[in-house]
């Protein structure tokens, strides 16, 4: 079974308590998003555990399955080691190494952000070359996605990561009409693509779509809450609700959540691909 992990750096939000406006992503038409959820399942994942720094790069470190506990690498080294491929891991010395069971050595990660393509590395994935200084969002999002899907359909990669940060730059910045432009984007441009090609695909591919850290854009900076998660699997499709859409509200009201943010990761790495033999509960 082969796996897509598509990260959306600041896509949840939180009302605005002051108006009342909905969050960006119930407010944006993200089709692709909601289908997925329809098709597969939606949940909620923490993306920190409790106690842990609150920083969008301790919350992707968490979601691969690094523990923090281990020490949190230095994020100007991470973007350096991302920067340069010539760079060895042993010319770092605060960098910490770790293993994706199953996926380190035989996957890659699709992203134009120096500092994930570090981290990464780290985890013996291999980033993809992607230009990115200048080019317009429709114009990465659409290379990211060509990208992904020939990387799922070579036959030695098990594992693309892709992450991409523009709700997350717009909510940093507090415009709300920003963050839905960027969702609407990300969905036609990168999710739509990905999403319609593991469906159509022969191959046995898990596809999960989340989130870091929840980002209220009138706050302007991340909070410490459970984050939007859906998960679909090719071999398992299903109708679904009709009504359902990929948004923070429905995903918290799941019946099942992730308890843990290396939950997911270890997830993916155990899913059994027979329908027969999948537990009622599939979580660790």
């Amino acid at each position: 079974m082969k796996t897509i992990l598509i990260v959306i750096a600041g896509m949840a939000d939180v009302p605005d308590p002051l108006t009342g406006q909905e969050t960006p992503l119930v407010a944006t038409h993200v089709p692709a998003l909601d289908l997925l959820a329809r098709r597969g399942e939606l949940t909620a994942i923490p993306p920190l555990s409790e106690g842990e720094p609150v920083s969008h790069v301790n919350a992707l470190l968490s979601l691969l399955g690094y523990d923090l506990a281990r020490g949190i690498p230095n994020v100007e080294q991470l973007m350096e080691f991302g920067l340069d491929n010539s760079s060895r891991i042993s010319d770092f010395d605060s960098l910490r190494p770790f293993v994706i069971p199953g996926f380190s050595g035989h996957g890659v990660c699709v992203t134009p952000s120096a500092w994930v393509r570090g981290a990464a590395k780290c985890a013996l994935l291999k980033p993809l070359d992607i230009y990115s200084p200048g080019a317009a969002d429709t114009d990465l999002l659409n290379a990211m996605a060509q990208l992904t899907c020939s990387a799922i359909a070579n036959p030695l990669c098990e594992f693309v990561l892709v992450y991409y940060d523009s709700p997350l730059r717009a909510a940093l910045k507090g415009n709300f009409e920003a963050k839905k432009q960027a969702l609407e984007l990300i969905d036609r441009h990168l999710i739509s693509t990905v999403a319609d090609f593991v469906w159509k695909s022969e191959l046995f591919i898990n596809m999960a779509v989340t989130t870091d850290l929840v980002t209220p854009w009138h706050r302007r900076r991340p909070i410490l809450m459970p984050v939007p998660l859906a998960l679909y699997y090719n071999n398992l499709d299903q109708e679904g609700d009709p009504e359902l859409n990929f948004n923070e509200v429905t995903a918290m009201l799941s019946p099942r959540n992730f308890n843990s943010p290396d939950s997911l990761i270890r997830y993916l790495i155990n899913f059994n691909v027979s329908e027969e033999e999948l537990p009622q509960n599939p979580l660790p």
